[in-house]
């Protein structure tokens, strides 16, 4: 295995240069004074005073509360556009994944008859029955 602590020896013979054209990249560092830097960001970056009223704030509570019956899922339309987007949403996974549907995985329910023949003696197997009379 190489030690790649030691340097290639053909390498030690490439002599490196020195160009004065490049200039290493210099880390940057923040202002931990947070003041300073917020008087000194430009006033199209600050946001501006709010200035809000009640009658402002009344406007808007009842701005909210006139939207409010356009999102009640309640509603007859919106149960509507629900059940559609539902349709919608299981044809795309059907076209992504032609197998896909929820009942694919559910497990059938069997008929009565077929318990009943559970409860039965179990079947034997043909071995068993020829050789039970052996003793060891």
């Amino acid at each position: 295995m190489d030690d790649t602590n030691k340097p290639d020896p053909v390498l030690q013979k490439v002599p490196l240069i020195k160009s004065p054209l490049f200039q290493p990249p210099k880390p940057v560092t923040l202002n931990a004074n947070y003041s300073k830097l917020i008087s000194s960001l430009s006033s199209t970056v600050k946001p501006p005073k709010l200035n809000v009223s009640k009658q402002d704030l009344q406007g808007w509570i009842s701005e909210i509360e006139s939207l409010k019956p356009d999102f009640d899922n309640s509603s007859p339309t919106n149960i509507a556009q629900i059940k559609e987007y539902k349709e919608w949403l299981h044809q795309q996974k059907l076209k992504v994944a032609p197998g896909f549907d929820s009942t694919v995985l559910t497990p059938g329910v069997r008929d009565s008859g077929s318990t009943n023949s559970k409860n039965a003696e179990p079947p034997t197997n043909e071995l068993d029955k020829v050789f039970s009379h052996l003793n060891l």
